[in-house]
């Protein structure tokens, strides 16, 4: 757990310091301007869960939007989305963590080039399994790149939420487990455009 907690710093770390480098190499105000404050628009790519039933790959997707909430180019991003979170327990090939999921992230926008925005995200995930029907959640890291319309991010999911495995062979017992999913999504805004 542990463990963990200090990956999750050292990479908010990593992000901060290249979103404050990128910030003051860029000292006048144009190159700061962020176009529009809003953005809505479609996700879609691949995740990969990692949990203690093993790795599993699966599509992923929905709809995101974002809203600058800062005179900076400070965004809360939102949406709602669906991510296949991996396997319950050994004996099932098919009983996978379907979740239906709501991001709630703070972003900053980072001009680095004409209409290329470099976006590093953190914030947590909420959601709903259809599976199991009970709460899921995970905090969240990654960074994203906005090209006009064109939107693109990966990051890493780290769960929150505690789930039970249960093991019949050789003998029964149960054991409780969280997931990491790495993700990669390209999507298009149909509003709000670089």
């Amino acid at each position: 757990m542990m463990e963990r907690k200090l990956y999750l710093m050292v990479a908010a770390v990593l992000m901060l310091s290249v979103s404050i480098n990128a910030y003051a190499q860029s000292s006048d105000e144009e190159s700061r301007y962020v176009p529009n404050r809003f953005h809505f628009g479609i996700r879609g790519g691949s995740s990969l869960s990692v949990g203690e039933v093993g790795t599993f790959a699966f599509v992923q997707g929905g709809l995101g939007l974002d809203y600058q909430i800062a005179q900076i180019p400070l965004f809360f991003e939102s949406g709602l989305q669906y991510m296949n979170k991996g396997q319950f327990d050994w004996d099932s090939s098919i009983d996978e963590n379907h979740v239906f999921y709501v991001p709630l992230l703070l972003s900053y926008h980072i001009n680095i080039g004409p209409n290329l925005f470099l976006q590093p995200f953190a914030g947590l995930t909420a959601g709903f399994s259809g599976t199991r029907l009970f709460f899921d959640s995970a905090a969240r890291i990654g960074i994203g790149f906005n090209f006009g319309r064109l939107y693109t991010n990966m990051g890493i999911d780290i769960g929150l939420t505690s789930h039970k495995t249960e093991v019949t062979q050789p003998t029964y017992y149960t054991k409780n487990w969280t997931n990491y999913n790495l993700f990669a999504t390209v999507g298009v805004n149909f509003v709000g455009s670089r």
